[in-house]
């Protein structure tokens, strides 16, 4: 990877300690600025590596696009069915990209098992409580479900380490996201309260972190 893009993954990692301090202090004036400067500065980093990465930066760049316009959208206040179809176009983007590389069977049977799992304690419910809010909204969680489940299965099937801990802390970050909205608490952590934002974000911003060096490292 070339030192312009090494200096804008740092600048990512910064902004995100920035952002992840201002959900904290619950500093929305900082958050706009901080949260879509992390992925604004991976989008940098990206266009900016070597010939080199391969066939899957465009779609990658297409992913971090996405992510960038599902983050203004979801920001407090923000439209979250909009959002939700940014981030399904991200998640379609970074399935793509990862089919550009060599998969292995075994990595799928654990990435459907593991997905299942996921589904069984976790998406069903969170699903079933966002149609409770609205129909239009529980067929778009579910649609966004079957989406990054697929992005998730994908990815582990190409038994690269950063590729499938981007992918599943991705996968985390909207599992907690979609239960803190729909469902509830978490624990004895209480929805919508900045320790649960922050609970979302942070492996959120690492899923992107990681997902962009494995294609720089790939």
């Amino acid at each position: 990877m070339s030192s312009p893009a090494w200096t804008f993954v740092i600048a990512a990692v910064i902004a995100a300690l920035a952002d992840w301090r201002a959900v904290l202090r619950q500093d929305l004036r900082t958050e706009r600025i901080a949260k879509p400067a992390v992925i604004g500065a991976l989008l940098v980093a990206v266009a900016t590596m070597d010939d080199g990465v391969g066939s899957a930066r465009p779609w990658v760049l297409v992913a971090l696009v996405a992510s960038l316009v599902g983050d203004l959208l979801l920001l407090p206040g923000g439209r979250f069915r909009i959002g939700l179809a940014s981030f399904l176009v991200a998640q379609i983007a970074y399935l793509v990209s990862f089919l550009a590389r060599p998969l292995e069977t075994l990595g799928a049977v654990i990435g459907i098992v593991a997905v299942a799992v996921l589904i069984a304690v976790a998406g069903r419910r969170i699903a079933v409580a966002a149609g409770l809010v609205e129909r239009s909204t529980g067929i778009a969680v579910v649609v966004y479900l079957g989406a990054i489940s697929a992005m998730a299965i994908v990815a582990t099937a190409t038994f690269e380490p950063l590729v499938i801990a981007g992918a599943w802390l991705f996968v985390l970050s909207d599992a907690l996201l979609g239960w803190t909205r729909f469902v509830g608490d978490i624990g004895r952590i209480a929805a919508g309260t900045p320790i649960a934002r922050l609970a979302v974000m942070v492996p959120y911003h690492a899923a992107q972190v990681l997902l962009v060096l494995a294609l720089a490292l790939a």
